[in-house]
C-alpha cells in the first residue's frame, strides 16, 4: 500500500476515535435508576412509569438528554448513583444527610405526609397529633414515615396495625378495621382508585410532615453540562404547568 495513504487512513481512524470519545452516543448519555414506588414511580406492562417518572421525561425533552431506565431495589439503585457518574436517582427526598452526596435537581413536588380518615367517619376528631391516641392506625413498619408519626404522636403500640403494603392498608381503611392511615396526596389518590374507589371518599385530617421535597439526585462527578441542563429543563417544564396536570392526572 501506498505510505501516503495509509498515513491518511491512519489519520482518519484516529480522528474517529477522538470523536467516538468526545461525543459520547446520545443513548448512554444518563443512566437512570429508580425503584417500585407507585405512583411515584413503578413499572406496568413492562415500561417504566409514575408521576414523577413522566416529570423526568418530559424534563429529558426540554434537555434534549436520553436515557436509560433501570429498576432496582432501592438500596442498589442508591448505591448505583453515589458511585457512577452520569446516573441519576429519583425520587429522592433531599435531607442534611444526603445534601453534600449528590448534585440536586428540583425539587419536584413537596414531601408531604397527612393523617387520612374516611370522608364518612364523623365520630373521628382529631385537632392535634396527640389526638391520633385514641384511635386504630394503619401504618408500613418498613417507611420512615411510620417511625417519625409514632415519635411524634405518641399512639401507644397497642393502638398500630401494621401493614405489609400501602395498598393492603388501604383496604384495611375502607373496611373501617382501622381509623387512620398516613400517607401523600398522590399515593392515597393511587391506592383508593386502585380498589376501585374514589379519592374524594378520603379526607386529610392534618398535614404530619412538611419537612422535605423530592428530588432528582445526580451524581457527583457527572457532567456539569449535563446537571445545568436538567435544572434549566425542569424550570422550564414546571413554569410551562406540565407538573401541575401531571400532579392533577394522578389525583383524579
Amino acid at each position: 500500500m501506498n505510505r501516503s495513504v495509509f498515513l491518511s487512513r491512519y489519520c482518519i481512524v484516529g480522528w474517529l476515535m477522538v470523536l467516538l470519545y468526545s461525543f459520547p452516543l446520545k443513548a448512554t448519555e444518563l443512566q437512570v435508576v429508580t425503584d417500585d414506588m407507585p405512583p411515584l414511580n413503578y413499572v406496568e406492562q413492562g415500561v417504566v412509569t409514575g408521576f414523577a417518572t413522566e416529570v423526568l421525561q418530559a424534563t429529558l425533552h426540554a434537555a434534549g438528554l436520553q436515557a436509560s431506565f433501570t429498576v432496582f431495589p432501592w438500596a442498589r439503585a442508591y448505591q448505583t448513583a453515589l458511585t457512577q457518574p452520569n446516573t441519576l436517582i429519583f425520587p429522592t427526598t433531599r435531607t442534611p444527610e444526603r445534601e453534600s452526596l449528590f448534585a440536586w435537581v428540583g425539587p419536584i413536588i413537596p414531601r408531604e405526609i397527612f393523617v387520612y380518615k374516611l370522608r364518612e367517619r364523623n365520630d373521628i376528631r382529631m385537632d392535634k397529633l396527640s389526638d391520633a391516641a385514641n384511635y386504630h392506625v394503619g401504618l408500613i413498619r418498613a417507611y420512615a414515615s411510620s417511625k417519625d408519626f409514632l415519635s411524634a404522636s405518641g399512639v401507644a403500640e397497642n393502638k398500630i396495625d401494621y401493614a405489609p403494603t400501602e395498598e393492603s392498608n388501604m383496604k384495611k381503611l375502607f373496611l373501617k378495621r382501622i381509623d387512620l392511615i398516613i400517607s401523600d396526596e398522590l399515593s392515597a389518590a393511587f391506592w383508593a382508585k386502585s380498589l376501585n374507589r374514589k379519592n374524594e371518599e378520603l379526607e386529610q385530617v392534618l398535614l404530619f410532615d412538611s419537612r422535605y421535597s423530592y428530588y432528582f439526585a445526580l451524581n457527583k462527578q457527572s457532567d456539569p453540562k449535563m446537571l445545568a441542563k436538567l435544572r434549566a429543563a425542569l424550570a422550564e417544564v414546571q413554569s410551562s404547568g406540565q407538573v401541575k396536570k401531571l400532579r392533577d392526572k394522578y389525583l383524579h
